[in-house]
C-alpha cells in the first residue's frame, strides 16, 4: 500500500510520499463568492478581504460555534476541514494510507477532531507523530538534542531523547511569537523602504500590500542567500525598485531570535554539546542560524523542506496498524546512521598559525551593565534585584525591589574569576544555563533568567600605539 505523509502546521503545510515532497501551502482559508477557498487562493486574498480570511483555525481546532471568524462558516474545524479534503482528493488514492504529523501542542480532544475530519474525507490514518521526533531520524551521541519549530503563531522546541529510539521527552512553545507577527514586521520594513527610495508607500493601496506578502518569502530566500536584492513592485503601469541589503531587516527579528535563543537556553542541559534543528520554516530567515551558531558547544542542523514528512515515511515498515486504532507516536525508531561531533574543550585561548605560539586572553577586570562598568577586585559581586549596603551588588531589572535575595555572586578564587547560582535563578552565560557555578572569561555574556538583562565581562586591554 502506498502512504502520503501530511505534515500539519499552518505556516506551511507539507504533502510527501517515498518519493519526496509533492506540494506544500498555507494554512489559510477565505470566503471566496460564498465558497470556502483554501492554500494559496486563500492567501492571495489575505489584504484585500481580510474579514472574509483566516489564518488560525489549525492553531485554534475546535467545533466551537463562530471560532472560524468568517460570515456563515461555523467553526475553524470546518475550515480545517475543507483544506484536509481538498489535499486529499488531490493526492490521495484508493490504494493509499496517511501518516499524519500533527502540532505538538494539541490536546486529546483537538487530535481526536483531527482523526474524525480524516475519517470524514475518507482518508485511512495510520498513525501520528509530532514534528519533533518524526524530523529526528539519527542519533548524536553524547550531545543533546533540541528540535525548533515555528508555525504562524507559535514556536516550539521538542526535547528528543537518545536512547534505543528517537523518543519526544518534552515540548514546549511560546504562544505570543510566530512566524505572521514576523512577517508582519519585515513587510512594514519593506514598505518604510519602498517610501524612503521612491517615495511610493505599497500600504497605501489593498492591492500592492497583497503584493510585499507574496513576494516576500522570495525576497527573504534571496536575502538569505545573497545578502542583497532588487525588490520591485507594479501599481497603474510604474514599476517601483528598491535595493535592500540583509542587514536591513535583521533588527526587525531581534526579538523573535532572542525568544528562540531564550526557549532554547531554558530547555539545554548544563555541561553538554547541544544539536539544534532548525526546521526549513526557522533556517531560511535571514539570521537566525548565524545566531545559534554563535552559542558555545552549540551544532545547527538545517533541515530541509519536509523534513518530518519524510522522516515518519522513512520509519513506515515499523509502524504498525492494529485493531484500527491509531495512536499519537512519542517514539520512532532510528532511520539514518549516527553522526558522532566532536565535543569542544571548555578551556578558551586564542591561537595564532603557529600552533606553539599560544596568546593568553586577558583576565576579567569588569562587569558591563547598561553602559556602566563594574571593577571586579577581591571581593564579592552580587548580582540582585534590590541593593543591600551590606554587599557590592549590581542592581538588574526595571523595577528594584526593597528586599531580595541576590540572583548570584561572582568571586575571584585562585585567580579564577566564578559565577554561582544562589537560588536557581536560571542563570546563563553565552546562552547556556548552568548548573550551579562556572568560570567565566573575558567576552562572555550573563543573563538573568529569561528578563533579557545581561552583563558583559570585559578586560581593560593596554595601550595601543605611542
Amino acid at each position: 500500500m502506498k502512504t502520503l505523509a501530511i505534515e500539519i502546521n499552518d505556516a506551511e503545510l507539507v504533502i510527501a510520499d517515498q518519493n519526496g515532497v509533492k506540494a506544500k501551502e498555507p494554512g489559510y482559508a477565505a470566503l471566496v463568492n460564498g465558497s470556502v477557498v483554501t492554500g494559496l487562493g486563500a492567501y492571495s486574498q489575505a489584504r484585500l478581504n481580510p474579514r472574509q480570511t483566516n489564518n488560525r483555525y489549525w492553531e485554534d481546532l475546535s467545533m466551537e460555534s463562530g471560532s472560524a471568524g468568517i460570515d456563515s462558516v461555523g467553526s475553524s474545524a470546518e475550515l480545517a476541514y475543507n483544506q484536509l479534503d481538498s489535499i486529499w482528493k488531490r493526492f490521495g488514492q484508493s490504494d493509499m494510507d496517511a501518516l499524519l504529523v500533527a502540532p505538538a501542542h494539541y490536546t486529546h480532544d483537538q487530535l481526536g477532531l483531527l482523526l474524525g475530519m480524516s475519517q470524514e474525507c475518507n482518508m485511512p490514518v495510520r498513525a501520528m507523530a509530532n514534528a519533533g521526533v518524526a524530523a529526528s531520524t539519527r542519533p548524536y551521541p553524547n550531545h543533546q538534542i533540541l528540535h525548533l519549530d515555528a508555525s504562524l503563531h507559535r514556536v516550539s522546541a521538542s526535547v528528543i531523547e537518545q536512547n534505543d529510539d528517537a523518543f519526544e521527552k518534552h515540548e514546549q512553545g511560546l504562544d505570543s511569537v510566530g512566524l505572521s507577527s514576523l512577517f508582519d514586521l519585515w513587510a512594514a520594513r519593506v514598505a518604510e523602504i519602498f517610501v524612503l527610495q521612491t517615495r511610493f508607500d505599497p500600504f497605501h493601496h489593498a492591492e500592492t500590500e497583497q503584493l510585499v506578502y507574496d513576494f516576500l518569502p522570495v525576497w527573504l530566500a534571496e536575502l538569505q542567500e545573497q545578502g542583497e536584492s532588487e525588490l520591485k513592485i507594479s501599481h497603474n503601469g510604474e514599476e517601483y525598485c528598491v535595493n535592500i541589503q540583509r542587514e536591513h531587516l535583521l533588527g526587525v527579528a531581534d526579538g523573535f531570535c532572542k525568544a528562540l535563543i531564550q526557549l532554547s537556553s531554558q530547555l539545554r542541559k548544563p555541561e553538554t554539546g547541544l544539536v539544534v534543528q532548525l526546521s526549513h520554516r526557522l533556517h531560511q530567515l535571514p539570521g537566525i542560524t548565524s545566531e545559534f551558531e554563535k552559542i558555545d558547544n552549540t551544532h545547527v542542523v538545517s533541515m530541509n523542506v519536509g523534513e518530518a514528512a519524510l522522516g515518519m515515511l522513512k520509519g513506515l515498515k515499523n509502524i504498525n496498524h492494529t485493531n484500527n486504532q491509531v495512536k499519537l507516536l512519542k517514539r520512532l525508531s532510528w532511520r539514518d546512521d549516527a553522526v558522532e561531533l566532536d565535543t569542544p574543550q571548555s578551556e578558551k585561548s586564542v591561537t595564532s598559525s603557529n600552533s606553539d605560539n599560544v596568546i593568553k586572553p586577558l583576565q576579567p577586570t569588569h562587569l558591563v551593565y547598561r553602559g556602566i562598568a563594574y571593577a571586579i577586585n577581591s571581593d564579592a559581586i552580587y548580582i540582585s534585584q534590590a541593593d543591600d549596603e551590606n554587599f557590592y551588588s549590581i542592581v538588574v531589572g526595571e523595577d528594584p525591589a526593597t528586599v531580595s535575595q541576590p540572583y548570584c555572586e561572582i568571586i575571584r578564587k585562585e585567580g579564577v574569576l566564578r559565577l554561582i547560582d544562589l537560588n536557581r535563578s536560571n542563570a546563563y552565560v553565552n546562552n547556556k544555563k548552568i548548573s550551579s557555578q562556572i568560570d567565566l572569561h573575558t567576552a562572555d555574556v550573563i543573563r538573568i533568567g529569561s528578563s533579557g538583562e545581561e552583563l558583559h565581562v570585559i578586560a581593560v586591554g593596554g595601550n595601543i600605539g605611542s
